[in-house]
């Protein structure tokens, strides 16, 4: 028989299973993780066993699907739409999401495709270690730059709030500037014409005071437009 046959994993005593089948995680309990994107040490820490370490997100997702780890640790980078797809297929697993410093515009977006908790991927290990456990327990964490965004954005006036003196039909340019689309994109999805979508996209930047998209872009995705948030 080829291949390496994994022991399989005491359970221990659980009052009630989760939706996807998996008992609920105690403190008696050691925990398990998949990793993806991270360098993670492959021996025990602390009481957490790492069952593997994949470097691609298909592979996370299989991996989870087929490990049943108590919890999914993923590195998640801006623009990463990969990422959130792992987040959205994590099967019922708990995911934790480690971002690189100056990421903080993930927050929304991850929060809102199932992440349990977000930190630096830079963490102490003993924060990281606590993070794990307080997931798998069906808690959330957020690190300072991640709570201090999500507070933020609950605390933002409403998009139409923000920007007052656009007309509807900019309000809905704005928001797709907001994820980067050119004219044409925009012109497609809102089945405008390019030149319509042109002329709107002039009017918008003339309201603003800009004199190029990215800066109203900007500030459209602060205020709460755009898929990141």
């Amino acid at each position: 028989m080829t291949g390496t046959q994994r022991k399989p994993r005491s359970l221990g005593p659980s009052p009630r299973p989760q939706p996807g089948g998996k008992p609920p995680w105690t403190p008696q309990k050691k925990l398990s993780v998949v990793a993806a994107g991270l360098p993670v040490a492959s021996s025990p820490i602390d009481g957490i066993e790492v069952l593997t370490s994949v470097s691609t997100d298909r592979d996370a997702v299989r991996e989870a699907l087929t490990l049943r780890p108590d919890v999914l640790l993923l590195r998640l980078v801006p623009e990463d739409d990969h990422g959130l797809a792992v987040l959205r297929q994590s099967a019922g697993t708990p995911v934790l999401v480690l971002t690189p410093p100056g990421a903080s515009a993930l927050v929304i977006a991850a929060m809102r495709a199932g992440a349990r908790g977000l930190l630096h991927e830079d963490v102490a290990r003993h924060d990281l270690v606590r993070a794990i456990r307080v997931v798998a327990g069906g808690a959330a964490v957020f690190g300072k730059d991640a709570a201090d965004r999500l507070y933020g954005r609950l605390n933002a006036p409403e998009p139409a709030e923000a920007f007052p003196n656009l007309t509807a039909r900019e309000h809905e340019v704005l928001r797709l500037l907001a994820d980067d689309l050119g004219n044409l994109a925009i012109a497609d999805r809102l089945s405008l014409a390019p030149k319509t979508v042109r002329n709107i996209v002039c009017s918008i930047l003339a309201k603003f005071g800009a004199e190029d998209r990215a800066g109203v872009a900007a500030q459209a995705r602060e205020a709460g437009l755009g898929r990141l948030n």
